[in-house]
């Protein structure tokens, strides 16, 4: 399928949170599930708007429907190494059920990891 040229490796980051030894607390961020992504760079008057005034760039991202990803959550692209936070609900654009391609899309930005 011409998609899969496209596509990118990438994995799921996962925020843990412990008590430190010394007092306080400890974050760290683990590598989790792995997935194919398929993105482009959001070229739409509004993201542009957007980008101009301060914004980051944003992505059109497609996955797996069986992607577990959510509002919020953080992946790395395994070539480049670069990370990316959710912008947008996956679930709530999703190919027909009827449609040959189980995917949906969202929205992300570059992050960094807080």
């Amino acid at each position: 399928m011409l998609l899969d040229y496209y596509g990118k490796e990438c994995v799921i980051l996962n925020k843990t949170t412990q008590n430190s030894p010394e007092g306080g607390y400890i974050t760290s961020w683990n590598e989790c599930a792995h997935f194919t992504n398929y993105q482009a760079l959001d070229t739409s008057t509004e993201a542009q708007i957007a980008e101009k005034q301060g914004l980051t760039a944003l992505y059109n991202v497609l996955v797996e429907k069986s992607v577990p990803l959510v509002y919020g959550d953080y992946y790395r692209d395994i070539e480049t190494m670069t990370t990316y936070r959710v912008t947008s609900e996956p679930s709530e654009v999703q190919a027909p059920a009827s449609s040959s391609l189980n995917l949906k899309r969202y929205s992300a930005e570059k992050a960094v990891l807080p």
